[in-house]
């Protein structure tokens, strides 16, 4: 049965991670999920389910469209790839081989999956119109501290519930001043107010600690990408240049999500401290 769960984990991820793709490509430009249903971007043939199956449908078409063979772009599969294996991955993080499922834990899988969700729609969205959307930002807060509430209530404790609102406050606060320092510096604006509402969220799901982790991580990914676009001759030392550092925030709290009990205890023990 674990691998039953876990093989459903990761098909319905693709199937998740496939109306994503819908999700990124039409709210930015005001469109409906709904109507008109999936089609061609080139020929506007109508998709059929025997060829919209995630993943393996791009795969047998060759990344062409069945009607037109005009190329479809590589990121619907990447896209569906990513939420296969985070769906994937949560799974075997919160249920390891052989340990109990409580409701807590479907719970708290439930929760994970709705966040991989809504984070890989802000990621590409953030990196095709540099704009994070209320949904995500505003839906990640509201999911981070509907989920603490419903922990307190089941464990009879205000704690989690607490800690949710601590880490709201502390993401939001502290990435506020960031920004502001910032633009003091730089005289303009450092970055989007959505990467603000967005550590929040991330605050509001993990807490404090959780939420001082991502900025950290999340600078240093960014800087990273930085000094790379310099070396490739993409921008200059000193020269604004626009990132989307949504993304960045959002692979900061994944790789926290799945590692961040072993990047604490790996920190802990430089600085020669047991955990």
């Amino acid at each position: 049965m674990y691998s039953v769960f876990a093989a459903f984990s990761f098909c319905a991820g693709a199937c998740v991670a496939s109306f994503l793709n819908v999700v990124i490509w039409r709210v930015p430009r005001g469109e409906s999920i709904v109507s008109p249903p999936s089609h061609c971007p080139s020929c506007g043939a109508p998709v059929r389910w025997w060829r919209n199956i995630p993943v393996l449908s791009w795969l047998a078409l060759r990344g062409r469209c069945a009607d037109c063979k005009a190329a479809i772009s590589p990121r619907y599969v990447i896209v569906e790839t990513l939420g296969a294996c985070l769906f994937l991955a949560a799974f075997l993080n919160a249920v390891p081989p052989g340990a109990p499922v409580s409701p807590w834990t479907l719970l708290e899988l439930l929760v994970v999956w709705t966040w991989l969700s809504l984070m890989i729609a802000g990621s590409f969205i953030d990196m095709d119109h540099l704009l994070l959307p209320d949904f995500v930002t505003a839906g990640g807060m509201a999911l981070g501290v509907l989920n603490a509430l419903a922990v307190s209530a089941g464990s009879a404790s205000f704690g989690p519930a607490l800690a949710s609102l601590a880490g709201l406050a502390c993401g939001f606060g502290l990435m506020w001043l960031v920004r502001f320092l910032g633009s003091k510096a730089f005289g303009r604006e450092a970055m989007g107010s959505g990467d603000v509402w967005l550590t929040g969220a991330v605050g509001a799901i993990s807490g404090p600690a959780g939420a001082v982790a991502v900025i950290i991580l999340s600078s240093f990914a960014g800087s990273l990408y930085g000094l790379a676009m310099m070396i490739a001759g993409k921008t200059r030392f000193g020269r604004y240049a626009e990132i989307p550092y949504g993304p960045f925030i959002c692979l900061a709290h994944a790789v926290w999500l799945f590692c961040g009990d072993g990047l604490w205890r790996w920190y802990a023990g430089l600085l020669g401290f047991e955990v």
